[in-house]
């Protein structure tokens, strides 16, 4: 059985490792000896300033040899600062068709392939910061087809990300996060999901448009 702590630290470490693969980020050269002469000036007369963490960051699509949970983020549930709220009602649908799709075997740098599927998300309350949904819909992966049997997850008050978890038929469990292109209300967007059938651990990305 999976605890969500570990998984999610999988997840996140997966993230900033392959995500890496996508983009060439600029080198910053510097010189160590002004970073010397600047901390030798200035260590007298400077204090440290701890800001507030950043928010959800959402999903980015998979790279080559790999997909990654792109962007470093903490998952622990949706932002929950993020934007003015987006009223959406109970047994409001929204659905993320895969266009493109994306799996890894956690483990494995060779076992990988094409990954497809339709997520439906069901607003099935309000909160003070966002709103509950139920997960439904059914995931193929590595040629097995995963149907969602029962999931719980919340979306933040910009309807924008999401954050879940659930359990499929065959018997399979997993963790979620989605991410809109604006809101999830008339969008694209990327579902991701960290899924384990009790004998292998697979990362699958799905991207594609959402229909409500």
């Amino acid at each position: 059985m999976m605890t969500k702590n570990f998984k999610v630290a999988t997840l996140a470490a997966a993230a900033v490792a392959l995500t890496a693969l996508l983009l060439v980020y600029p080198a910053i050269a510097t010189s160590a000896a002004a970073q010397t002469a600047t901390n030798t000036s200035t260590s007298s007369a400077t204090s440290t300033t701890y800001g507030n963490p950043g928010g959800q960051g959402g999903q980015g699509p998979p790279g080559n040899g790999g997909p990654g949970f792109g962007g470093p983020q903490q998952r622990g549930g949706p932002d929950q600062g993020q934007g003015q709220k987006v009223t959406v009602t109970d047994g409001e649908t929204f659905t993320v068709t895969s266009t493109s799709g994306q799996y890894v075997v956690v483990g494995s740098t060779s076992d990988n392939g094409t990954a497809s599927g339709t997520v439906t998300f069901t607003v099935t309350g309000s909160l003070a910061a966002g709103d509950t949904l139920s997960i439904s819909g059914t995931v193929v992966v590595a040629g097995t087809t995963y149907t969602i049997s029962s999931g719980y997850a919340e979306m933040n008050p910009s309807a924008s990300a999401v954050s879940g978890q659930g359990t499929t038929t065959p018997t399979g469990e997993f963790l979620l996060q989605a991410s809109a292109h604006g809101s999830f209300v008339g969008s694209n967007g990327q579902v991701s999901l960290d899924l384990s059938n009790g004998t292998t651990e697979y990362l699958v990305f799905l991207t594609g448009a959402i229909t409500s």
